[in-house]
């Protein structure tokens, strides 16, 4: 079956979760398009047909395939394809799953510790090394292994934004195409970091100078948003405040942005955030307002039947973030830097 970014309501749990599986999938005429050797090919190939098949079986038998079945299966692909795990125990879930997965063809001995598939026969083997090799290889390859993305077999993959637009509906591709644009416009550095993951610097010092993260991932929802140091926020803030349209900014960010002082990456955040026991705890003060630091957004809310991206007013504020924070980046000496 095809998936459609498009889609915005599911009558169940279970088909959203599919579908969001679904329209990550690379499909095989790009995945395979640099894969040459014939065995792997043909091996990729019976690992396409299948979870394809699986997705849609699940799709059509929603009531068997609860949508914490889905997610679990990658749990069960780990306990059945790679020898077993002492730590992990057969329960009920992996014997749902494999109910499931029999009419498609799969067995299970427990003895020997092994998956057959008599109807896919190339497919434990395949996977177990499409597994292996993600492990070996994935460092800055986050998403390849449950997007089927088989350039991994590849002897060099090539991101590019098409990788990054697959999944998005036509509407969110059109703002993340003018951001993108616009970052470019600017000479900003695009930073592929895996497929689902984009970042935008400016002004040569990766990291500390960035303007713009794009991330579209298989969370439910995709986010742009603008990056600005916490140490740098109050400097921002001073920038900001100087602007000629400083009121619907401060307003915007006060309201939309959210704020973090990477307690998990700064060892003296992280000291006082044992203290707490608790993330949000640090504020920012916004025209006497105060607003609790964390690193979940506020531009994005989710409920599966209605999913809520950024929207037409969001486009033209990150474009103003990211003309604020390149003036900041302008202003620093070279000491500060």
């Amino acid at each position: 079956m095809k998936f459609d970014p498009n889609q915005q309501e599911f009558t169940s749990e279970t088909h959203f979760r599919v579908w969001q599986k679904g329209i990550h999938i690379v499909p095989p005429e790009i995945s395979l398009a640099d894969v040459t050797d014939e065995k792997i090919r043909a091996g990729c190939m019976q690992i396409y047909n299948c979870m394809m098949e699986i997705y849609t079986d699940a799709w059509n038998h929603p009531d068997e395939w609860s949508h914490a079945l889905i997610l679990s299966l990658d749990g069960f692909w780990r306990l059945t394809l790679h020898g077993g795990n002492r730590y992990v125990k057969w329960d009920e879930t992996n014997n749902r799953i494999l109910q499931n997965l029999s009419r498609i063809g799969f067995v299970y001995d427990k003895e020997s510790i092994e998956l057959f598939n008599s109807r896919y026969p190339l497919f434990c083997k395949a996977y177990a090394e499409f597994a292996h090799l993600y492990k070996k290889r994935k460092q800055n390859m986050g998403g390849y292994f449950s997007a089927l993305d088989f350039r991994l077999f590849a002897k060099r993959m090539i991101l590019d934004f098409d990788d990054f637009l697959r999944p998005l509906s036509d509407a969110v591709q059109t703002y993340f195409i003018s951001l993108r644009e616009y970052a470019l416009s600017k000479g900003m550095k695009e930073d592929k970091v895996n497929t689902g993951f984009f970042r935008y610097d400016y002004n040569k010092d990766r990291g500390k100078n960035r303007c713009l993260e794009l991330i579209n991932n298989a969370r439910p929802w995709y986010t742009p948003r603008a990056s600005v140091p916490f140490g740098r926020f109050e400097n921002f803030m001073e920038i900001t405040e100087n602007q000629p349209d400083a009121d619907a900014l401060v307003e915007y960010i006060s309201e939309k942005f959210n704020f973090c002082d990477g307690c998990a990456a700064n060892e003296s955040s992280r000291a006082r955030e044992k203290e707490k026991k608790k993330c949000g705890f640090y504020e920012v003060e916004i025209r006497g307002k105060k607003v609790l630091s964390c690193t979940a957004g506020k531009i994005t809310t989710w409920k599966y039947t209605k999913q809520r991206s950024v929207g037409d007013a969001d486009i033209p504020m990150l474009k103003r973030m990211m003309d604020i924070r390149m003036a900041q980046i302008e202003g620093y000496s070279s000491q500060d830097k």
